[in-house]
């Protein structure tokens, strides 16, 4: 009996392997608007289709993701492959959901340094943008409810945090200032003993400028270690690394980098492709992404096990449910800045206007389709 049950427990893992992968390769290709956009995406998948965590579970993960460096879309999405299919399903779930993105910037890079331009793709990405933020405000509706347990204390953080998100304060102080206060109000105590961080510090040598593949993947190592914030900040280190430091790119090559990170699906950091392939080619630009992302999958790790141990103590699980109100006010607060930049026109209020409704109308329909319909919609009000 012994060889079956080893047959079936290998048929079983590698049916799971099969999931990971298919769902994070689906939501790296889809994975538009930002961290927000992306939280929609994989908790519709994860979470409402899949059920592979809890709605609890996923919060606790997205707000954890706030307060470690790396991107956060990688980080939740490799959780959530850990969960399904140990620690081959974590790296499977990263491969697979920064993948589609790579390939992507691989191929503008071709074009770019072909034709010294990116491809015309305004029309198509039109729709995206009220699609995907469609896809927030549904999500922030549907989270609210579960992870505010009609709590005062959480509504009050919440709206605290959401209302210093749109003052513009430091999203990591907003999220670690609401744990510490809802943990303070429930101990009831002036001091507390809780520690949570996350120390990552690569040794970049000091070598001259000259090119070398081994400099580029220290640079971008470093860079993926040590990132916190959004897109701007990760302008400002590849500006220091790649433009002023080491000459290897000019200014508007950079900004051109940045451009196609955020026009790709996937994360922001999927301009590290790009600027790898117009450094040294191919080569370059696949070398570059795999230094950029290798940090988060240690970091995944050890997110997984902070979590683990975090939700077997109430203490900490009041600390957590702290976390997840104020990442739900964060997500609202981008949700509302998509929004303003959505309605600018009419036609981008009507594709996000029809998205919302069937969104909102049917639950179960899948964010896939919501994309292309706000795309290709977005497509063809433009040619009115």
């Amino acid at each position: 009996m012994a060889p079956t049950n080893t047959h079936n427990d290998t048929a079983g893992r590698l049916t799971r392997l099969k999931e990971i992968a298919f769902s994070c390769l689906k939501l790296g290709s889809i994975g538009f608007g930002g961290i927000a956009g992306m939280v929609s995406t994989i908790e519709n998948e994860m979470v409402i289709k899949r059920q592979w965590l809890d709605h609890q579970h996923f919060m606790d993960v997205v707000s954890a993701s706030y307060i470690i460096p790396g991107p956060n879309a990688v980080e939740i999405v490799m959780h959530c492959g850990k969960e399904r299919g140990g620690r081959l399903g974590l790296v499977v779930a990263g491969i697979c959901y920064i993948l589609p993105a790579m390939l992507i910037c691989l191929l503008f890079g071709y074009f770019y340094q072909r034709y010294s331009a990116l491809p015309d793709v305004q029309n198509f990405i039109f729709g995206l943008r009220p699609a995907t933020t469609a896809l927030v405000i549904t999500t922030v509706f549907r989270l609210t409810g579960k992870t505010l347990k009609n709590s005062r204390t959480l509504i009050v953080l919440c709206l605290l945090v959401f209302a210093g998100s749109l003052a513009g304060l430091n999203e990591v102080l907003l999220i670690i200032g609401a744990g510490l206060i809802n943990y303070l109000l429930y101990t009831r105590r002036k001091k507390i003993s809780f520690f949570i961080g996350w120390m990552f510090t690569p040794l970049l040598l000091q070598i001259n400028t000259r090119f070398s593949n081994e400099k580029l993947v220290l640079i971008f190592l470093k860079i993926g270690a040590v990132l916190y914030g959004s897109g701007y900040v990760l302008f400002a280190y590849m500006d220091e690394a790649l433009v002023r430091n080491n000459h290897w790119l000019t200014r508007q090559q950079l900004m051109d980098a940045i451009a196609v990170g955020q026009i790709t699906p996937g994360p922001i950091l999927s301009s590290a492709t790009f600027a790898g392939y117009l450094i040294n080619g191919f080569t370059g630009g696949v070398l570059a992404t795999i230094a950029i992302f290798l940090p988060s999958f240690f970091i995944s790790f050890f997110l997984h096990k902070m979590l683990s141990s975090a939700r077997k103590s109430e203490r900490l699980r009041v600390f957590l449910d702290g976390l997840s109100a104020a990442s739900v006010s964060i997500i609202a607060a981008v949700g509302l800045h998509l929004l303003t930049a959505s309605v600018e026109t009419w036609r981008g209020a009507l594709v996000l206007a029809s998205c919302l409704g069937l969104s909102l109308a049917y639950k179960n329909l899948s964010t896939v389709y919501i994309i292309l319909i706000g795309s290709i919609g977005g497509f063809l009000l433009l040619k009115l």
